[in-house]
């Protein structure tokens, strides 16, 4: 059985349509790929799928991440000049990450170091970044304002590798969150044309 109580492995499954309410789970088949080779992104695929397969994610809005050699959906760990080309035509200035198509370009320096904005550890910040954009992937967006409730935890679509604005550093999507992306209301990041 997978961890979602299927008894068919996700292979047999089939995503059910957007919008369309039923007992299974959105499969969303995806791959990691890792262009930067140093001991500080070593273990890079290992954090992100137990991120993505982590209980406290994405799986409570009834999506079933899973990772293959091959799929539609790519997470990328690459150096920022790399990462601007993977967010092109968004403006990624060689820092930050982004979601573009079927593609979650993840900042290899970001994944190294964090930034002076966050105030969390490491570990916690290379888990807010996948579960950032690849809520993104998922159709979620930013919130309107970042930190509804100072002193509390911050959404997990907020801008936390830039602003807190007075909320806590969160890895993890809050249940409002999970709420919303559970109806699944939004579409899936759109393939790229090959």
């Amino acid at each position: 059985m997978s961890r979602t109580g299927s008894p068919l492995p996700a292979e047999e499954r089939t995503a059910k349509t957007i919008g369309v309410r039923d007992d299974k789970p959105v499969v969303v088949e995806y791959m990691l790929i890792r262009k930067v080779h140093d001991p500080a992104t070593a273990r890079f695929a290992r954090i992100a799928e137990a991120t993505l397969e982590d209980t406290r994610g994405w799986q409570r809005a009834d999506f079933d991440l899973v990772r293959r050699k091959r799929a539609r959906f790519k997470v990328v760990l690459a150096e920022g000049a790399s990462v601007d080309r993977l967010c092109f035509p968004y403006n990624t200035r060689g820092l930050y990450s982004c979601q573009n198509g079927p593609v979650v370009a993840l900042n290899a320096d970001r994944w190294r170091t964090g930034t002076s904005e966050w105030t969390g550890t490491l570990a916690g910040y290379r888990r807010m970044l996948v579960n950032h954009e690849v809520g993104h992937l998922l159709g979620q967006h930013h919130p309107k304002t970042q930190c509804p409730e100072p002193g509390h935890a911050a959404p997990i679509m907020a801008q936390q590798s830039t602003e807190l604005n007075g909320c806590l550093p969160n890895p993890w999507p809050l249940p409002h969150e999970i709420r919303r992306a559970a109806r699944h209301a939004l579409p899936l990041a759109p393939p790229f044309e090959e």
